[in-house]
C-alpha cells in the first residue's frame, strides 16, 4: 500500500507543478488507488504544503540546489535508474538533500543486497514518508562527532 501512496504523491505533485490545484484534481481520475491510499497522499501533501516544505511555485523550484553526484563506489551499488528516481523525487520536492543523502547512505550500508534498484528506493521513500523506523527518524547511521561509543 505504501508504495502505491508514493506513486500517487508523485502523480499529484507533478500535477501541482503544472498548475493544477490540489482541490481541483478529480478523484475519479485516480483509478487503481483505494480511499485510504488517496487519503494518505492528500494528507501528506497538505501537511507539506502548509509547512512550506513542498516547492509548488516555479520560482521556489528554481532555487533548489543541485544534488551532489554519486561517487564511483556509490555508482556500483546504486543503479542509474534508482539514482534517477531519487533525482526525480528531489526535484519534485518530495525528498530534501538530507533525506536523499540518507537514501544513498542506506544503500551503501545494506549488506543483504548488492545493487539498489527503483523498488528498493520506493520502499525506503515510503518508509521516510510514513516515518518508518529505519529511515523516517533523524538518526544517522554515522556518528556526528559528539556521540560516544560504550
Amino acid at each position: 500500500m505504501q508504495n502505491n501512496v508514493v506513486d500517487l504523491i508523485i502523480y499529484l505533485v507533478k500535477r501541482i507543478h503544472i498548475g493544477a490545484q490540489l482541490k481541483d484534481i478529480k478523484l475519479d481520475k485516480l483509478r487503481g488507488y483505494n480511499n485510504s491510499e488517496i487519503s494518505a497522499a492528500y494528507s501528506w501533501l497538505m501537511q507539506k504544503n502548509e509547512s512550506g516544505e513542498l516547492a509548488s511555485t516555479p520560482n521556489a523550484r528554481k532555487s533548489i540546489p543541485s544534488p551532489r553526484a554519486l561517487h564511483p563506489n556509490e555508482r556500483t551499488r546504486i543503479t542509474s535508474d534508482a539514482y534517477g528516481y531519487m533525482l526525480e523525487l528531489y526535484y519534485l520536492g518530495i525528498l530534501d538533500a538530507r533525506r536523499m543523502e540518507r537514501l544513498i547512505e542506506y544503500a551503501m550500508l545494506r549488506l543483504d543486497i548488492d545493487i539498489t534498484d527503483v523498488p528498493d528506493v520506493k520502499e525506503w521513500v515510503a518508509g521516510m514518508i510514513f516515518d518508518s523506523e529505519y529511515l523516517g527518524s533523524d538518526r544517522s547511521l554515522f556518528l556526528k562527532g559528539t556521540e560516544t561509543i560504550n
